[in-house]
């Protein structure tokens, strides 16, 4: 389903986002349909939140794509302005040997387009 919002998101996607968008466009896409639906109704997000959201509604890193690609959607939810950063937090598990996790504001909470 697009949304008001999703107009113009994939363009900009594309320029932050571009090799992962040029070899898989359809995770792209769906990687931005689950980050709206996780934006709209949560108002605080882990980073790590988005793969896990990600996985739990089957949507999994193509292997052409590096493992990095999920630290470049979260910054392109930034460049869309749908998500600001809110600091960091220690985190609850495992999280990439780090001893933070960036903890991200979802600027279109409770909005539904």
């Amino acid at each position: 389903m697009e949304t008001d919002r999703m107009t113009g998101a994939l363009a900009l996607a594309d320029k932050c986002w571009g090799k992962a968008s040029k070899l898989h466009p359809e995770f792209v896409q769906r990687y931005l349909e689950l980050a709206e639906k996780l934006l709209t109704t949560k108002q605080l997000v882990l980073g790590d939140e988005f793969k896990e959201y990600c996985g739990k509604n089957l949507l999994f890193r193509p292997p052409a794509l590096h493992p990095n690609v999920w630290v470049s959607g979260v910054r392109t939810l930034q460049t869309l302005g749908w998500v600001a950063h809110n600091g960091y937090t220690t985190p609850t598990k495992s999280h990439n040997h780090m001893p933070s996790v960036s903890v991200w504001r979802s600027m279109i909470y409770g909005s539904n387009t």
